[in-house]
C-alpha cells in the first residue's frame, strides 16, 4: 500500500505542476532616438544655391565597440563602465547617427546632393566618420553627456584619394539630472554641436565657386 501511494504521488506531481500558471512580469524597457535635426530644417524649404555643385557620398559611420550597442552607456568611475539594459536607442547608434548626418548635410546646402552608398549617382566627394564616444559621464562633476567623432572628407580622382579635410570633434553637455531622458537630450545637443562644426568646416574646405 505504501509503495502504491508513492507511485500515485509521483504521477500526480507532474500533473499538478502542469496546472500551475507561470507568469513573469514584462521587462519595462524604454526606447529613445536622438533625432538630431539641423536648426530650421523643419521650416518651409527656401531655394538656396549650394556651396558646391558636387554630390557628396556619406558612408555609414563606424562606431567604437564601447558605444556600438543600443543600450545607453554610462561611465560611473575612472575605469568603470555600465550598459543600461532597460534604456536603449530604438536603432543602433551607427544607423541613427548616419541617417541624421545625411539629413543634416542635405538641409545645409553645402553640396548639390547628399547620397548614400546605394545611390548610382557619381559623387565628387566622400565623407567617412568614426564615433569614438557617445555616453553619459557620471564620474565627472557635474555629470555630462559626451560625444566624440572623427571625420575625413576626400575627393576620389583617377583612382586616388585626395584628402580635403580631416577633423576631430568633442562636445560635452552638463546634465540637469542623471535620468535617461536627460542624457538623451544632452547627447542630442552634443551631436548637433558636432554636426554644426562639421558643416562649417566642410563649407570652408570646399573650393570657392
Amino acid at each position: 500500500m505504501r509503495f502504491a501511494a508513492m507511485i500515485a504521488l509521483c504521477l500526480a506531481l507532474p500533473l499538478a505542476a502542469s496546472c500551475v500558471k507561470m507568469e513573469r512580469q514584462p521587462l519595462d524597457k524604454h526606447y529613445y532616438a536622438l533625432e538630431t535635426t539641423r536648426p530650421g530644417a523643419d521650416r518651409q524649404a527656401v531655394a538656396v544655391a549650394p556651396s558646391s555643385r558636387a554630390t557628396l557620398l556619406v558612408r555609414r559611420l563606424q562606431v567604437a565597440p564601447r558605444a556600438a550597442g543600443r543600450e545607453l552607456v554610462y561611465r560611473t568611475a575612472p575605469s568603470a563602465w555600465t550598459a543600461d539594459y532597460y534604456n536603449l536607442f530604438f536603432v543602433s547608434p551607427a544607423d541613427m547617427l548616419t541617417q541624421d548626418l545625411r539629413a543634416w548635410l542635405s538641409a545645409s546646402s553645402v553640396f548639390a546632393n547628399v547620397v548614400d552608398p546605394g545611390s548610382l549617382a557619381a559623387s565628387g566627394y566622400v565623407l567617412e566618420g568614426n564615433v569614438s564616444a557617445l555616453h553619459g559621464d557620471f564620474a565627472a562633476k557635474p555629470s555630462q553627456a559626451v560625444a566624440e567623432m572623427q571625420f575625413i572628407l576626400f575627393k576620389p580622382t583617377d583612382g586616388e584619394r585626395t584628402i580635403v579635410l580631416t577633423r576631430e570633434y568633442r562636445k560635452s553637455v552638463p546634465l540637469a539630472s542623471d535620468s535617461p531622458q536627460e542624457l538623451v537630450r544632452a547627447l542630442r545637443q552634443a551631436v548637433a554641436g558636432i554636426y554644426a562644426d562639421l558643416e562649417a568646416d566642410l563649407r570652408s574646405a570646399l573650393p570657392r565657386k
